[in-house]
């Protein structure tokens, strides 16, 4: 496969500052926004079809992607960013829109919560290096319910 640059394509800028920073903590947070709407509607659109375990743990992602919207907003202020600075997909929300419950569990875990534990660990790395702990240690918060939450779903539901 050829490199961007081989193409004659720019390459992507090695940006590892508090602007690449304020950039991500905007993406993670409209993927914390999708994943609460994916989950709840999950919850809402299978309510019949169920074990109650499933519908808890889809309430308690619901629950836990608040909790991160919170803690994005909040860093984004912190890191004098605004909500829309960035452009906005719906690419993740749809991995949470599928058909069927395991694929709709798959999408919100694979989909949403899977490439946030990959982006987490780098990003605390990135403000331990520019030397910011409030960042540092919100993200690691998250990092640690995300883990748990992807945990949550490891066995697949059985529909009644």
């Amino acid at each position: 496969m050829m490199k961007k640059v081989e193409q004659g394509l720019p390459s992507f800028p090695d940006r590892h500052d508090l602007e690449s920073l304020r950039h991500h903590l905007h993406g993670l947070l409209f993927g914390a926004m999708q994943a609460m709407a994916g989950a709840g509607r999950t919850v809402c659109d299978f309510t019949d079809k169920v074990l109650w375990e499933c519908a808890m743990d889809m309430a308690r992602q619901v629950w836990g992607a608040s909790r991160h919207v919170e803690i994005f907003l909040k860093l984004l202020e912190h890191v004098e960013g605004y909500i829309g600075e960035d452009p906005e997909t719906t690419m993740l929300w749809r991995c949470a829109c599928a058909e069927t419950l395991e694929e709709r569990a798959a999408g919100v875990n694979c989909g949403l919560e899977g490439p946030a534990c990959a982006i987490l660990p780098q990003l605390i790395a990135l403000a331990k290096k520019i030397g910011d702990p409030v960042i540092e240690r919100a993200l690691d918060f998250v990092l640690a319910d995300e883990i748990a939450q992807v945990r949550i779903r490891d066995e697949p539901y059985a529909i009644v």
